[in-house]
């Protein structure tokens, strides 16, 4: 299990340390404005992460927000707190997670 934090580059910028995800539903992901997952996806299958949605009226059924990182590209998902809720999340990590690693980002 990873419990990600922000990492911000300062405006002369800074080297973004990437981790391996935890395959199942393990890590957990800060949300907020200007917030994001940086997903490097693995160079020879692909990967996915479902970020779970709230259901703010306990009256609808709903999924998660599912993102596939193919073969050799890399993906910035915005993780607001407005669509995710205040974080802490626990996302879920699927696919061949092999060479895929990520980082929770924020841009000065």
């Amino acid at each position: 299990m990873t419990a990600f934090t922000v990492q911000g580059p300062p405006h002369a910028g800074a080297v973004i340390t990437l981790t391996a995800p935890t395959t199942g539903a393990v890590d957990t992901l800060p949300t907020g404005a200007g917030i994001g997952l940086w997903v490097v996806g693995p160079s020879s299958a692909s990967a996915n992460v479902t970020i779970p949605i709230p259901n703010v009226d306990g009256t609808q059924a709903v999924t998660g927000r599912n993102v596939v990182i193919s073969t050799g590209t890399s993906a910035l998902i915005p993780l607001p707190a407005t669509v995710y809720g205040t974080g802490p999340v626990t996302v879920t990590w699927a696919g061949t997670l092999t060479a895929c690693v990520c980082a929770v980002i924020t841009i000065p």
